[in-house]
């Protein structure tokens, strides 16, 4: 019996013990999410709460080869900006892929860092499910990662925009560079992000459905409505206007959504999590139902399986509150790696 095949025993025998099924909804606090011990290697340093900048792994401007070191985050820059890629040491049998969007960047750190902090939390996961883990790193310049006000370039990242590539592109070209230089397959990947990060995941899974198997969203503030009367990047309506960035760019972006695939991401498993103390009062944005993130996350929920119930289909988004958390990356972590863990 190899390591590979005792580890997932193990993983099998720690879920039975704290009662989760295959159900998204068994997600609660009293089974948190299974965990094998650390490596006793220097795999990646041990996540701490970030706080003060960072140091980060050594950039390599020549992309991922072959030869990349598994057990080790390593930092890439591409043509659109840098990110970080992760490989284990065992791949799974059936490998799979994991983007992981990180949230907005504290005003002390950089996009950089902030990503790398993301990445510290899931290579462990990653390692013990066989996954590559990519995380990009979404800047100020060319992503707007810090604006969040309706004027700021359209909410930048989290709206898929841009200033040189559309957000969802570069993940997409990002994916595509990984696995050729790996020989890793071609399949429909794992999506998390938090907050603003959540916010990119929501859009992506309307805009690419194909690609995603499944999703977690976790506490994002808006979501792509279901409303053809509500403009993209809040609803289904069609776009059509000029963004500024702050170097001064202009780019004149036209979008126009498919209902069809509002429909066939409703068919992608995916869990809108949110902790019930996340009340904070939010500005009042474009077709959102609900002034906290927990009612707007539901609501969202709630809208998209009225779409898909309008059409004859069951929408297989889930929403789930999380006692005793706030708005906290950390706090609902847990829940939300057990989520895409789940199983259909």
């Amino acid at each position: 019996m190899n390591a590979k095949t005792i580890t997932v025993l193990l993983l099998v025998l720690l879920s039975s013990s704290c009662g989760m099924t295959a159900s998204r909804s068994q997600i609660t606090p009293s089974s948190p999410l299974p965990t094998a011990p650390a490596p006793t290697s220097t795999f990646y340093p041990t996540p701490t709460p970030l706080t003060e900048p960072t140091s980060l792994p050594p950039l390599q401007i020549r992309g991922p080869s072959r030869d990349l070191e598994p057990g080790l985050i390593s930092f890439f820059k591409d043509t659109y900006g840098l990110y970080f890629l992760y490989r284990p040491t065992v791949p799974s049998d059936s490998p799979q892929t994991l983007a992981v969007i990180h949230g907005t960047p504290a005003k002390e750190l950089s996009a950089e860092e902030t990503a790398y902090y993301y990445a510290q939390h899931w290579a462990p996961l990653a390692e013990q499910q066989g996954w590559l883990l990519l995380v990009p790193v979404f800047n100020q310049v060319d992503f707007s990662s810090r604006h969040g006000e309706i004027t700021d370039a359209l909410t930048g990242y989290r709206g898929l925009f841009g200033r040189e590539i559309g957000a969802d592109e570069w993940v997409i070209r990002l994916l595509g560079t990984a696995r050729s230089a790996l020989g890793w397959p071609e399949a429909p990947i794992l999506i998390y992000g938090h907050s603003a990060g959540g916010q990119y995941v929501a859009r992506f899974l309307v805009t690419n459905p194909e690609l995603v198997r499944r999703a977690v969203i976790s506490a994002a503030v808006t979501y792509p409505q279901p409303d053809p009367e509500v403009a993209w990047p809040y609803g289904l309506g069609p776009l059509d206007t000029e963004i500024e960035w702050e170097d001064g760019t202009r780019a004149r972006i036209a979008v126009q959504p498919d209902p069809e695939k509002w429909l066939e991401a409703a068919q992608v498993p995916t869990t809108v999590i949110v902790g019930l103390n996340d009340l904070e009062p939010q500005l009042s944005r474009p077709g959102q139902q609900g002034s906290v993130r927990l009612s707007i996350g539901r609501n969202w929920a709630a809208a998209m399986e009225a779409f898909a119930e309008d059409y004859g289909m069951e929408s297989q988004i889930k929403f789930e509150s999380i006692p005793g958390k706030g708005h906290s990356m950390l706090g609902l972590l847990p829940f939300c790696q057990a989520a895409l863990l789940a199983e259909d």
